[in-house]
Parts: C-alpha cells; structure tokens; sequence
C-alpha cells in the first residue's frame, strides 16, 4: 500500500497547487490512498496567525475534488466560522483526544484498491495552547482497541520528544507515525524495531520566505513587544513541498521516504 501524507496545506495558493497536481501524482507514483493536514488552508482573519486560519468549506472541497482522501487537523480545526459543517464529512478529521464537546471526529477508515486502513488525528499538549485541554493521546488510543496494525496516525504537536514519545509507544500497532504542526521538514525517516514508520514532521505545504508559511514582520513585531495591533500575512515566497510517500508492506514493516516529484512547480 502506497500512502501520501501532506503536512500542513498553508493558504489558498497551497490549496490549489496542491490539488492540481494530485491526479497526475496519484497515476504517476500509484499512490493508493492520500492524506493532507489541511488546518491552515483557509485564513479566517488577520489578526493573529494563533487563531486566524482553520479549514474553510470550499478549499476542503477543493482539496478533496483535487485526488485527498482523509483531511487531518489540529489546534486550528475549529478557526473557520464554517467549521462545524466542515468537520461534519467522514472524511475530515480534527485531534480525537481534545476535550469538550467540540465538533468533529478523530478517527476514520479507507477502503482503497489496496485494501482498508485507518487513520488517527491526535494532539500533543504542546500545540493545544491556551484554547484547548488535552487528553493524554496514548490513551485515547489505546482506548481504540485497533485489532489491524494498517493505522497512520498524525501526531500534531511543537514537541519532537512528544511525538518520538508516543511512536516507540506504538511501535508494532500502527503502520506510521506522522508528524505535523511546525511547518519545518523532519530529515531523518526512522524505521522503529516492531515496523513502524515515524517521521517527526513531515512540514507543509506553503510559502517559503517567513516563519511557518507567515511573513516575518507580525513575529519581528511581536518579539519587540509592540503592543499595537498588527495584522499578519502569509509569505509570498516558492511554495515548499512538505510531504512523505508511505509504504506498507505485506510483512507489517513500513518504509517511509520524502516526496519530491520533479514536476511539482514551488512558483505557483
């Protein structure tokens, strides 16, 4: 079984690139199945990058029409004013663990040509900010009581130790453990002794030339405690790439590789 996984989706410019490049990725690389982290892809205000972005109803259609399968979330799940109706499909995910009656589910299950498999949206304590408490992600996921070991999780957190945490946890249970949140690319692609595959964070998909798909000034601004308001922006640099190829193998083992196709245009 042949997985892509994007990391988090971030403005509308990733959105469209992103989807019309799926169809000619998925029959090139015979991709099985997608996934993308699509929190980001809608900006719902300026005023505070913390609360300002979230998946809106038409650029999750849009990603969907485009080839993704499962959308994944995180701490900005809930940002749109249109999230309940969003996080209403099957297909759409927001963290499982996050406490409170919010809307939405953490957990879903693909049929693809390639046979069934499940994917889970969890949250570390170090994305959910001041918004959101969290339950303790391994429980939450114990309590799935997951009989197949064909499960990808996305782990959304700031915390490297957390996500490598909760990987050796699972280490045998789940096919792959992908991270998400920091917009930065993990280099090394781990192979855990049980098979599971852990990535610390895949990246995005998103504008290069600021902090995490973000032009710079709001950060700058900020560190030097303006205390005016200021509003934020997205970068206008190339568009980064942040996405990783999974493959499941017959034997339970899973490899995990960066996705760089040479077709993929970062000026679009």
């Amino acid at each position: 079984m042949r997985v892509l996984f994007f990391g988090d989706v971030t403005g509308p410019r990733a959105v469209v690139a992103l989807s019309e490049s799926l169809p000619g990725w998925r029959r090139d690389h015979r991709i099985d199945a997608v996934i993308a982290n699509a929190e980001n892809a809608t900006l719902s205000h300026g005023e505070d990058p913390r609360t300002g972005f979230g998946m809106s109803a038409k650029a999750v259609e849009t990603l969907l029409e485009g080839g993704v399968d499962v959308i994944t979330g995180g701490n900005h799940s809930w940002d749109a004013s249109d999230c309940d109706r969003v996080l209403d499909s099957a297909r759409v995910l927001r963290p499982l663990n996050v406490v409170g009656a919010l809307a939405g589910r953490g957990v879903a299950r693909l049929e693809c040509a390639a046979g069934p498999f499940t994917i889970v949206n969890l949250m570390g304590d170090s994305a959910s900010g001041e918004r959101y408490t969290v339950a303790n992600p391994l429980a939450a996921f114990d309590a799935l009581a997951l009989a197949d070991a064909r499960v990808i999780v996305d782990f959304h957190s700031e915390s490297v130790t957390e996500k490598q945490t909760f990987a050796y946890a699972v280490d045998g249970r789940a096919a792959a453990v992908i991270g998400t949140h920091t917009h930065e690319p993990a280099l090394l692609m781990h192979q855990l002794p049980r098979g599971t595959a852990f990535v610390a964070d895949a990246g995005m998909v998103g504008p290069l030339g600021g902090v995490q798909g973000i032009a710079a000034d709001f950060f700058i601004h900020e560190m030097r405690e303006f205390r005016e308001p200021h509003q934020f922006v997205l970068a206008h640099g190339a568009l980064a790439l942040g996405a990783v190829l999974i493959e499941i193998g017959q034997d339970g083992r899973t490899s995990a590789q960066r996705f760089a196709p040479p077709d993929w245009n970062p000026n679009a």
